[in-house]
């Protein structure tokens, strides 16, 4: 997959958000939010302009409603589609009917010139029926994963993930795993730093890599019972030679407990969350630092070029070099 930033010298980065009957009011609002107007004190100020998108809503009908409750205003004509850059499809009540006459017609158009396409939730159904998804991986609501899958057969159905980027068309499961998508989009086209800084102002969770699971069977712990005391220190101390025992220790649990409440409030173990933190901070130390490779892996905790390299990869699929070049050009610092 080829990841590359937005130029910040050239005209704003056009996001189209295609309003659909029926839209799902949370998933149109996830882009709304993110890619919109950001306050002009939220990003540093050598990042001009303080926003480089320009969203703009388009959808067949100019008061659809979002389910019974709202309606979307300022909706321009589909055909406006075709000045954007990227385009978002939010989810849609019932993707078993019919989608409005010109809608498949104006995604698979948008394809062909090269824009980037993105569905949240169901917006998945709308891609597929446009042929986009054929030979993809894609995800969608688990509830819905199975019949994406019998209605559309060439898509590879990805019902565990969160998300599946896929270069130029990128799919999110249900309802608040769009948020994840976004900030992944944020990360591609801005770096981490921004998305990080995008996260915060949300006061949304720390973003969740696309392979994680879509929903956890355990409940999550009370607020009373939350290991968020022990994560925060984690991520203070990412250079520090953490054991089970150890992180069990500063949570005052056993190892047993520790390994069952980390898997319910976050979906993962201790170890593998505490690995994506680390690849996390390294990702920015590649984008906006000079140290040498060899530095990251110390300061993040992996010890050696050959550990970072190794949990880099299984992570993000890439090398912490490609990962370098690809974010700050062929002059960024080697190893």
């Amino acid at each position: 997959m080829s990841v590359s930033r937005i130029n910040l010298a050239t005209a704003p980065h056009r996001v189209a958000v295609l309003v659909l009957p029926g839209v799902v009011a949370l998933d149109l609002v996830v882009p709304l939010q993110i890619f919109g107007p950001w306050p002009a004190e939220l990003m540093p100020e050598e990042m001009v302009p303080a926003n480089p998108y320009e969203l703009f809503l388009c959808g067949p009908d100019p008061s659809a409603m979002t389910g019974e409750w709202l309606t979307a205003r300022g909706v321009g004509p589909i055909s406006s589609m075709r000045d954007a850059d990227t385009v978002i499809v939010p989810g849609f009540l019932d993707p078993r009917e019919p989608l409005p006459e010109g809608v498949c017609a104006a995604l698979a158009e948008a394809a062909a010139r090269g824009a980037r396409l993105v569905s949240v939730c169901l917006g998945a159904f709308a891609l597929a029926e446009a042929g986009l998804l054929d030979g993809r991986r894609a995800t969608t609501h688990w509830m819905w994963a199975r019949e994406l899958r019998a209605r559309y057969p060439l898509v590879d159905v990805q019902e565990q993930h969160l998300y599946v980027d896929e270069g130029s068309v990128l799919t999110s499961a249900g309802v608040l795993a769009g948020v994840d998508l976004c900030l992944h989009i944020l990360r591609r086209d801005l770096g981490q730093s921004a998305s990080n800084t995008v996260a915060r102002f949300l006061v949304s969770a720390p973003h969740r890599e696309g392979g994680q699971a879509q929903f956890i069977r355990e409940p999550v712990a009370v607020a009373a019972g939350s290991l968020a005391p022990t994560r925060q220190w984690l991520q203070q101390n990412l250079r520090e030679d953490h054991t089970l025992q150890a992180i069990a220790d500063h949570a005052r649990v056993s190892v047993r407990t520790l390994t069952r409440r980390f898997q319910a409030e976050t979906g993962e173990t201790a170890m593998g969350w505490l690995t994506r933190q680390r690849v996390a901070r390294a990702r920015v130390l590649l984008e906006d630092t000079d140290r040498s490779i060899a530095q990251i892996a110390d300061d993040t905790g992996f010890g050696s070029l050959e550990a970072l390299r190794s949990h880099f990869n299984a992570v993000t699929g890439t090398s912490p070099q490609r990962h370098r070049r690809a974010f700050r050009g062929s002059a960024a610092v080697a190893s």
